[in-house]
């Protein structure tokens, strides 16, 4: 059955019952799953889209509950998968709720397990799977927090890229801020020289 968007608004507290909904099982190549390769989802996993997309516009409790499961389910997947510290190189959960809306848009009747786990699929050939140091990066009012290991890939492909010329370091000096420049011109972005989350984006994903 292919779900829709009412123009009817869910309650909360239907909305609270669905995300308490479990035992669907799912056939997926996994060690940690049963001899079939199957295991249960709970939770806000089994969100269908509709739903996580209607509560995503409102910003709602629900929506907040659908984000902590998604942190739940990357701590989950960082300690159990193998070769593997952590799924996700640079991307925010407010980076992952935002795609995973614009796919809900599109795909009502799909769940939010699902989506998510083909995300982080998508993108594991980017994982880090040793730990690495951290970085914090302030260019006048923009902060953030990268890791080394973010940061030599950067440079690495800014340097693929004819961008960056200096040495591969994991330091966001003078010529890592001007390569980043030469690129966010490049993909008519604002030359800002920071590496927001669209930009490494983009930059980690270009051919």
């Amino acid at each position: 059955m292919r779900l829709t968007l009412s123009s009817k608004t869910i309650s909360k507290t239907t909305a609270i019952i669905l995300l308490t909904w479990f035992g669907i099982s799912i056939p997926l190549l996994s060690t940690a799953a049963d001899d079939k390769g199957q295991f249960a989802i709970r939770g806000a996993g089994l969100m269908p889209c509709a739903l996580f997309y209607q509560e995503k516009q409102a910003e709602s409790e629900v929506y907040l509950i659908a984000a902590s499961w998604v942190d739940g389910y990357i701590t989950g997947r960082n300690q159990y998968s193998d070769k593997n510290y952590d799924a996700l190189s640079f991307e925010t959960t407010e980076l992952l709720m935002s795609i995973l809306e614009k796919h809900c848009k599109r795909n009502p009747q799909d769940l939010v397990f699902s989506v998510i786990s083909s995300l982080l699929g998508k993108l594991a050939n980017q994982r880090l799977i040793q730990q690495s140091e951290k970085i914090e990066i302030v260019a006048g009012e923009r902060k953030t927090i990268l890791y080394v290991t973010t940061l030599k890939r950067a440079q690495q492909k800014l340097q693929a890229s004819g961008y960056y010329q200096g040495e591969v370091t994991g330091d966001y000096d003078e010529n890592t801020q001007q390569a980043l420049k030469k690129f966010q011109t490049s993909i008519a972005f604002n030359s800002t020289g920071f590496p927001d989350q669209l930009t490494l984006w983009r930059l980690f994903r270009s051919e």
